[in-house]
């Protein structure tokens, strides 16, 4: 019995994460270059991401914010503020007023991504999104080419996924 257990164990496993769905949003830069210091090419990485919603329409997005290495040093001279925030409304993401939950649904499987509070403060009333932490958003450095019917470029991006378990 606990042979035959663990002969079945593997097959369980991959079948669960195979039920795991990985999205791919956007694809960004993979260098940055501060506007007040054109020759220092700086690595963007992942900052960090949150979910938004439309109470009125039932819309979701994500949004995905970036940072690079000597943020802390250009960043307060730096007219452009930094890389640029992803946001991606993406199908089968939206926000559930009836369970006051954003959902992911892909081929009638409901996964929760964040649950919505609505909260009261002195600026009046908002709503505070929490992420479950079954949904996460990754990055990935990606080589692309790029074909213009006459030559082809060679660039690397930032591929950003939305991952959902």
């Amino acid at each position: 019995m606990v042979l035959a257990t663990l002969i079945m164990l593997p097959l369980a496993l991959h079948k669960s994460a195979s039920a795991n769905s990985k999205i791919k949003i956007d694809a960004v830069p993979l260098e940055y270059t501060p506007m007040n210091s054109p020759t220092n090419h700086e690595p963007v990485s992942l900052s960090g991401f949150h979910f938004e919603i439309n109470q009125g329409t039932g819309r979701a997005r994500v949004v995905a914010d970036y940072t690079y290495t000597d943020q802390m040093i250009y960043g307060p001279n730096d007219d452009a503020r930094g890389p640029r925030s992803t946001i991606a409304q993406i199908p089968g993401l939206t926000y559930d007023a009836a369970t006051h939950t954003v959902v992911y649904d892909s081929n009638d499987r409901k996964t929760v991504c964040a649950t919505v509070r609505e909260k009261s403060g002195l600026l009046g009333r908002h709503v505070e999104i929490k992420n479950t932490g079954a949904c996460t958003v990754s990055t990935e450095p990606a080589e692309h080419a790029e074909d213009d019917g006459w030559s082809i470029r060679r660039f690397r991006t930032l591929d950003i996924y939305l991952n959902v378990r």
